[in-house]
C-alpha cells in the first residue's frame, strides 16, 4: 500500500488507478516493491540531473511536495535502509580515502551521495567499497556533496509536523558505531595498512 502511495505521489496523479490484476500481497514481495519504487525515484532524477546531487534533490523535493505523510515515509525508510548498508568501517575509510577525514556528518553526506550514483553503482560500492574506484570522479561526494538529497523528503516532513517529531526515520543511525570491526590503524587514513584494506581505491588517491 505505501508503495502504491509513492507510485501516486511521484507520478503526480491525484485519481485512483483502473483496476486490474491483483498484485502480490506478501511481505517481501510489497518490501521489495517499496526498494524498486525508491530506486525509480532515484534513477529517474539522475537521468533529469546527471552528476549534479543538488539538482537531485529539488527534482525529489517538487515530485514529493503534495505527498501525504506515508509517502514521504516510505521514501525515507527506503533511503535510511539504503543508507545504513554503507554504514561500515570499511566504507568510513573508503570516504576518508576519497575525501580526507569526513567526520560522522560528512560520512552520512557521502552515503547519500552514492546513493545518487544509481543503483547498479550504489549495489557495487554496497558489496565492496573498493569498488568505488571505478567511479570517476571520487572527489564528487565529497564537501557535503549529498547532503541537500539526504535532506529533501525529510525537509519537507518536518516543515509540516516539527523537527521534534521523533518517530520520522533519520539518517544517521544514531550512536551506534559502524558495522563490523575498525580497521587496525583507523583513522588515521593515510596509513598504508589502512590503504593496503582497499587496495584498487588506493590506487586512485
Amino acid at each position: 500500500m505505501l508503495a502504491l502511495l509513492i507510485v501516486l505521489a511521484v507520478a503526480g496523479c491525484g485519481h485512483p488507478p483502473a483496476a486490474g490484476p491483483a498484485r502480490p500481497t506478501t511481505t517481501a514481495a510489497a518490501k521489495a516493491g517499496d526498494e524498486d519504487v525508491f530506486w525509480q525515484v532515484v534513477e529517474d532524477a539522475r537521468k533529469r540531473a546527471p552528476g549534479d546531487p543538488d539538482a537531485m534533490a529539488e527534482i525529489v523535493e517538487d515530485r514529493f511536495a503534495d505527498a501525504g505523510d506515508d509517502a514521504l515515509r516510505e521514501f525515507q525508510r527506503q533511503l535510511v535502509a539504503a543508507s545504513t548498508r554503507l554504514y561500515t568501517w570499511r566504507h568510513a575509510v573508503a570516504a576518508d580515502m576519497a575525501c580526507g577525514p569526513v567526520g560522522d556528518d560528512g560520512f552520512t553526506d557521502w552515503r547519500s551521495w552514492v546513493i545518487t550514483l544509481g543503483r547498479e553503482t550504489f549495489e557495487r560500492i554496497a558489496v565492496d567499497p573498493d569498488n568505488l574506484a571505478d567511479v570517476e570522479d571520487l572527489t564528487a561526494g565529497c564537501e557535503g556533496a549529498g547532503e541537500l538529497f539526504g535532506g529533501a523528503v525529510s525537509g519537507i516532513y518536518f516543515a509540516r509536523h516539527g523537527d521534534e517529531d521523533d518517530t520520522f526515520p533519520i539518517l544517521e543511525p544514531g550512536d551506534t558505531p559502524p558495522a563490523g570491526t575498525p580497521p587496525s590503524g583507523y583513522p588515521r587514513s593515510g596509513t598504508q595498512p589502512l590503504r593496503a584494506t582497499l587496495p584498487r581505491l588506493a590506487k586512485r588517491t
